[in-house]
C-alpha cells in the first residue's frame, strides 16, 4: 500500500514510470514492486483513477466454513475417526475442499504417519 501511495505521488510530480521503479528500488531494495506492476499504476492513474487501494473482486463469499459445519465436522469425527473426507462431505453436502480445510484449518487435525516395521526374517544357518 505504502508504494502504490508512493507510485501516485511520483505521477503527480511527473516522473515517469521508469524514475519511479528506480527510486523505489533504491528505497526497498528487494522489497520494491516490479516494473510491470509500476506501469500497471501509472496506467490507472492516467485513466482517472485514484484509489490505490485494490478493487473490489467479484466472487461466491465462503459459505461452507460455517460455526455450525465446523461443530458438525468436530462431532462426525469425535464419533468416528476413520471417516473419509468424501463420507463428510456428502452427509453435510459441502466440498471435500470445505471439508479439508474445517479438518486441518480450524480444527486443526493432521494426519498421523503410520509406519510399519518389516519383519526380520531369521538366517536358516545361524
Amino acid at each position: 500500500m505504502e508504494q502504490r501511495v508512493n507510485n501516485k505521488f511520483c505521477f503527480k510530480v511527473g516522473k515517469t514510470a521508469t524514475e519511479t521503479h528506480e527510486m523505489l528500488v533504491k528505497v526497498y531494495g528487494e522489497d520494491a514492486v516490479s516494473k510491470r506492476c509500476v506501469f500497471e499504476w501509472f496506467k490507472r492513474f492516467r485513466d482517472g483513477k485514484e484509489n490505490v487501494k485494490d478493487d473490489p473482486r467479484s466472487g461466491r463469499p465462503p459459505t461452507s466454513t460455517t460455526p455450525d459445519n465446523i461443530e458438525r465436522v468436530r462431532r462426525m469425527l469425535a464419533d468416528d475417526r476413520r471417516l473419509s473426507l468424501r463420507m463428510m462431505a456428502e452427509e453435510l453436502k459441502i466440498s471435500l475442499d470445505s471439508v479439508s480445510n474445517i479438518i486441518h484449518e480450524h480444527l486443526q487435525k493432521r494426519k498421523k504417519n503410520v509406519y510399519a516395521f518389516p519383519t526380520l526374517r531369521r538366517s536358516i544357518n545361524v
